[in-house]
């Protein structure tokens, strides 16, 4: 008898899960509301990497701003110290 109960139990479990898989449809194709979020995220992406592009040229310009004001004030600083020394 519990042989019996468990292939019908099996049977039955097979069925209900080859029936969950037939009834949930997948789409091929992606919708317009996803199709719409991509597009926004793509530009959203294409946004963020051009402003980290920008940045990154900024902080570079920025380097080399302060490579040169540490240039001048060591500079300054030389002149300082001979025209010190002279006193």
């Amino acid at each position: 008898m519990r042989r019996g109960v468990r292939n019908t139990v099996l049977a039955l479990l097979s069925f209900v899960l080859l029936t969950a898989f037939l009834t949930t449809g997948c789409s091929r194709y992606a919708n317009e509301e996803q199709l719409t979020a991509l597009d926004e995220t793509q530009g959203a992406a294409v946004a963020a990497e051009s402003r980290v592009a920008d940045l990154e040229k900024e902080k570079a310009e920025l380097e080399a701003k302060l490579a040169e004001k540490k240039a001048e004030l060591k500079k300054v600083q030389d002149e300082k110290s001979k025209v010190l020394g002279k006193l």
